[in-house]
């Protein structure tokens, strides 16, 4: 008999044990490739199977430049990647595993369909989800790794063998074809219910040609999805983050306490909420790059914008920037020097929230109470190495020692925001980004942005490609921001070479000493000249405006911030060191167990 396998050849344990049993057999009580997708219920729960993390996998929340953990490397920028590194095997495997299920259901609906009693509109709804995961994969392994093998119907064991890698081009041409033919068959919408759609096929289609430099097909892609009609933004984008439906997802996992799902963040609260909350860690923080992308009011970047006062950080920002980084007041902030400073202004999980050094202890909003300060150096040693804590994502609600600090916020897989800015840059890259463009895409996103803050949207005009370039680069880092992207969009532009041969930073590794100043209805106060000189200097660049940031950094023409001369100036110390080849580290290796039994299967460089 002859089998159609797995293409994923780090499987290959599985088929040789497959093949080592030279009997048809079959059982009837067991599924099998013999016997599976007999009815469209078999089928159907093949295809459900696709909606996990496990196909549709989930980048690693520190792998890029917007979310840093303490002294942490991920091998993504560490310079550890090898040919046996079990994310790198994961991945490819599971692509595959995932083609090669596309693939089965494909066959057998040509083969059976009509037998079956299915009618048809369900036989086109299950051959375009089928194609929209084999494109997906595809097109996500020609992006992580080149060349890699392109099956295109179900390969033998013999053939798994001595399979050979094709050409980039042709795997991202199949790619884009099947999730045409994805977009061709899927209906416009599903009935509340989350199944692929054509906008979903659209959508994919455009990530998956921008990743792989296809502007004319990203372009193309990203606007049918905008011309269906069926999505729009959200209405306030700090709440897309928690929200439990919206016009804006296209693909989402939802967490869910029944079934014991949780996704991106909401599976790893702990790490991510402020220590003033129970249970919290504040051990996974925004970076510093992250903090400086965020333009002024005026739209310029705060290198050039007359309204950045450095003291002042969260002054005359983009408000998304108070929407996914916790803000606080600094003694140069207009509320501060104005009198109107308002501690219910700053609160996170219910308490005022400040990192400064001299605050020992802060206001619990509901009744006015003090507690000890545990998100600054004045209360922590592991208060918020440097000193910034998440907010976007942050349910107090629910992310709770009832719940085990699991949340159950939906991860925007792909959203209509993503769409607008694909489309932005892939037009801008053809050059053919005119006003009509920016208005249909960033104007919207920043519109929504500043909607009900009173200020007035920095409308971005339409200028030459070079400096819609940085805007658009810029815009994507924000308005993403900590959604799983970044790594994605750093390789894809080649500036990993310039992220990831700097250095992470955070505050130097000092506290107070004392973790509670709370006695009776008394406050001790603190004397940071009591403590250490290290201290005294923390205090002092808090006082002049240069904590947890200080100066005014350069922003390079892909909006990304070089904080180096921070730690020369004395208001940062060096976490850790980040390492990239660019003659390498661009793609992914393949799996050494993939190659050791298969001759044909070349190495990427370097590896």
């Amino acid at each position: 008999m002859k089998k159609i396998y797995t293409l994923a050849l780090s499987m290959i344990s599985a088929l040789i044990f497959s093949s080592c049993v030279d009997l048809n057999l079959n059982p009837l009580s067991e599924g099998s490739s013999e016997n599976w997708y007999s009815s469209a219920a078999e089928i159907e729960m093949s295809l459900n199977d696709f909606y996990r993390t496990d196909f549709f996998i989930l980048d690693g929340v520190l792998w890029a430049d917007d979310v840093v953990r303490r002294s942490d490397t991920q091998f993504t920028f560490n310079g550890t990647m090898t040919a046996e590194n079990g994310t790198v095997a994961s991945h490819w495997q599971n692509y595959y595993k995932g083609i090669a299920r596309g693939l089965r259901i494909l066959k057998n609906l040509e083969e059976k369909g009509g037998e079956l009693g299915i009618p048809e509109a369900t036989i086109n709804q299950y051959k375009g989800e089928a194609l929209l995961y084999i494109g997906y994969a595809y097109g996500m392994l020609a992006f992580r790794w080149g060349d890699v093998i392109l099956d295109k119907t179900g390969m033998t064991l013999e053939e798994a063998y001595s399979a050979s890698r094709s050409p980039k081009s042709e795997v991202v041409a199949f790619a884009l074809e099947c999730l045409d033919k994805a977009a061709q068959l899927l209906p416009t919408e599903c009935g509340g219910v989350q199944r692929f759609t054509k906008g979903a096929a659209y959508a994919f289609k455009a990530r998956i040609a921008i990743y792989n430099g296809d502007y004319v097909n990203a372009a193309t892609a990203a606007k049918a999805c905008m011309d269906l009609g069926v999505y729009s933004l959200h209405e306030n984008y700090q709440d897309l983050f928690t929200a439990t439906t919206s016009p804006e997802w296209i693909f989402v996992f939802k967490g869910d306490y029944a079934l014991k799902k949780y996704y991106w963040i909401a599976g790893d609260t702990r790490n991510y909420m402020p220590r003033l909350a129970p249970g919290g860690w504040a051990a996974n923080n925004p970076s510093h790059e992250l903090v400086c992308a965020y333009t002024c009011t005026d739209g310029l970047p705060i290198d050039e914008s007359p309204l950045y006062n450095p003291k002042a950080i969260f002054d005359h920002r983009d408000p998304r920037m108070a929407m996914t980084i916790a803000p606080f007041a600094q003694p140069a902030s207009e509320c501060v020097v104005n009198g109107t400073y308002d501690p219910a202004d700053y609160e996170l999980f219910g308490y005022e929230h400040s990192p400064s050094p001299l605050k020992n202890v802060v206001v619990k909003i509901s009744d006015g109470s003090y507690a000890n300060n545990v998100d600054s150096k004045a209360c922590a040693l592991h208060a918020a190495y440097n000193g910034f804590v998440l907010k976007k994502y942050a349910d107090p609600e629910t992310w709770t020692a009832a719940n085990n600090y699991v949340g159950v916020n939906a991860y925007p897989f792909l959203r209509y925001g993503d769409v607008l800015l694909m489309y932005a840059e892939a037009m801008n890259e053809q050059g053919k980004c005119d006003q009509a463009v920016l208005d249909a895409t960033i104007n919207k996103l920043r519109e929504r942005a500043y909607r009900g803050t009173g200020i007035e949207y920095p409308k971005v005009t339409a200028g030459s490609q070079s400096e819609l370039r940085t805007i658009i680069r810029t815009e994507r880092f924000v308005e993403l921001a900590a959604e799983g992207h970044r790594y994605e969009d750093l390789i894809r532009w080649k500036i990993a070479e310039v992220v990831f041969n700097r250095p992470v930073y955070y505050l130097e590794r000092v506290w107070s000493g004392t973790s509670n100043w709370i006695n009776g209805g008394s406050i001790t106060p603190l004397d940071p000249a009591a403590i250490s000189d290290t201290y005294v200097k923390l205090c002092k660049n808090w006082e002049e405006g240069n904590y947890p940031i200080g100066g005014v950094p350069e922003i390079d023409e892909n909006g990304i911030a070089d904080v180096r001369y921070m730690e020369a100036a004395g208001y940062v110390v060096k976490a850790t060191e980040r390492q990239f080849n660019p003659a390498r580290d661009y793609l992914w290796p393949i799996p050494a167990a993939d190659r050791l039994i298969n001759e044909n299967l070349t190495q990427n460089p370097g590896y």
